[in-house]
């Protein structure tokens, strides 16, 4: 066999017949084959099926029967779309070869491919196991599922999708892998567009995350099989700086009166969004992520009621806070009907969803662009968490008592006695709606008065 050409192989695995080297005439052959070049390196053997297909095969005998190694069919097309010819094969049987004289022999050489899959299978297995950033944080989503609340497993996916997502090289990074220098290169983007507190809220989550990591790895019923191999929490050495500093910001009289009246004409600023930031104040200061993701069940305009679920602080114990309405929030609560009675929320601009946590903050930063100014001043800054504040300071002006402030903000109460004895939501309404209608009071009077007339 040895020089003949693709072209005369495909003759002989066509017709069966072939001539051989010195021979004058073709003759039939079953199988062909030429030594390898090298003494005691075995041999090149084409052996043709009655169906004209030509396995290959490199042989090899050393001391005894030969033996056979199987390496593939002539002329069969590679991955890649290209043919592989005789040449192709010689080099395989050359590299199949090398590998029996090093192992020993042919039985040597697929034992130690046993142990070279085995191997590979066990590599495949661990890559397949190990856990990336990515794994890490989803894997720490799940685990707060029915312990958190729902808008914070929602704020939980829209990090991973858009803060963390900018950066898909080192979500997938091994978890154990992440560095500070990670840490900070996923949280300076959310810094550099001004959102301190965001920042801070994220690297708390992903502490929180590594810290989950660290600790749930080989706990009893966890579902994922990802193992993260966590030694430190590379978010520990990553600091937000000034974020820390408890808020003293409300807002004077004249600059709340002054938002009352131009919120809803504010450019950029929605109809629900403006409502729902005045509804927010009407009803004395309630939290507004509580207040926008509750549906149309939870406010009973017949009992003059709206029902929050608190789930504040650690643990996320979930507990009713009923919050009594005036009839200045029953009427913002009618406009909202008749523009969304129809979906499933009050507060929603597609009737898919709520609307979304940072919604209420742009949307009074587009108001401070177009209307920030009272009595030609620029009015400093501010958030829906200082109108919070504001609202509690204005019942403390109309001289309500500390307690029922809190009541109806549901600021600080908790303890053993609330969570066992205490634990009618209905029993504290008397003591809302006596500090509500005292707030009203106060709060109709600022209202009447114009920013001009300060």
């Amino acid at each position: 066999m040895a020089g003949y050409s693709d072209s005369a192989l495909r003759g002989w695995r066509r017709s069966g017949v072939i001539r051989k080297a010195g021979a004058k005439e073709a003759v039939p052959a079953r199988t062909l084959s030429e030594r390898l070049h090298e003494r005691g390196a075995g041999s090149l053997m084409l052996e043709r099926r009655e169906t004209g297909a030509v396995e290959v095969y490199f042989a090899w005998r050393s001391g005894g029967p030969q033996k056979r190694v199987k390496l593939g069919v002539l002329f069969d097309i590679a991955p890649d779309g290209s043919e592989r010819g005789i040449a192709f094969w010689r080099g395989e049987a050359g590299r199949v070869s090398a590998e029996v004289r090093e192992h020993g022999g042919v039985k040597e050489r697929a034992q130690h491919q046993v142990q070279l899959a085995r191997a590979a299978e066990r590599l495949a297995a661990e890559e397949a196991a190990r856990g990336t950033f990515r794994h890490l944080f989803e894997d720490y989503i799940d685990n707060r599922r029915g312990k958190a609340r729902d808008d914070q497993i929602a704020e939980f996916g829209r990090i991973l999708k858009v803060d963390l997502g900018k950066f898909p090289a080192i979500l997938d990074l091994p978890a154990k892998d992440v560095r500070p220098h990670h840490i900070r290169q996923v949280l300076e983007p959310i810094w550099a567009r001004n959102a301190q507190r965001q920042a801070a809220k994220v690297r708390s989550f992903l502490r929180a995350a590594f810290a989950y990591g660290l600790a749930a790895e080989f706990s009893l019923g966890r579902r994922s099989g990802k193992a993260f191999g966590l030694e430190q929490n590379p978010v520990d050495s990553v600091t937000v700086p000034g974020t820390s500093n408890p808020g003293t910001r409300s807002l004077s009289e004249a600059e709340l009166s002054h938002f009352w009246l131009t919120i809803e004409g504010a450019n950029g600023v929605g109809p629900i969004v403006a409502k729902l930031l005045k509804f927010v104040i009407a009803t004395g200061g309630q939290r507004i992520e509580q207040v926008m993701r509750e549906p149309w069940e939870s406010f009973d305009e017949k009992a003059r009621t709206m029902r929050l679920i608190d789930a504040k602080g650690r643990g996320g114990i979930r507990r009713t806070h009923l919050v009594p309405l005036s009839d200045r929030a029953i009427e913002i609560l009618k406009e909202v009907r008749e523009i969304n009675g129809s979906h499933q929320w009050p507060w929603t601009t597609t009737g898919r969803q709520t609307i979304s946590v940072t919604t209420p903050v742009h949307s009074i930063d587009k108001w401070y662009e177009a209307k920030g100014a009272v009595a030609g001043a620029q009015i400093e800054r501010f958030t829906p968490r200082d109108l919070r504040r504001t609202c509690s300071q204005i019942m403390q002006r109309a001289g309500v008592d500390d307690l029922a402030s809190d009541l109806l903000q549901s600021h600080g109460v908790g303890g053993v006695v609330t969570k066992h004895y205490r634990n009618d939501p209905a029993g504290y309404l008397p003591a809302k709606r006596s500090a509500l209608d005292a707030f009203e009071v106060k709060l109709a009077q600022i209202l009447a008065r114009t920013p001009a007339s300060e």
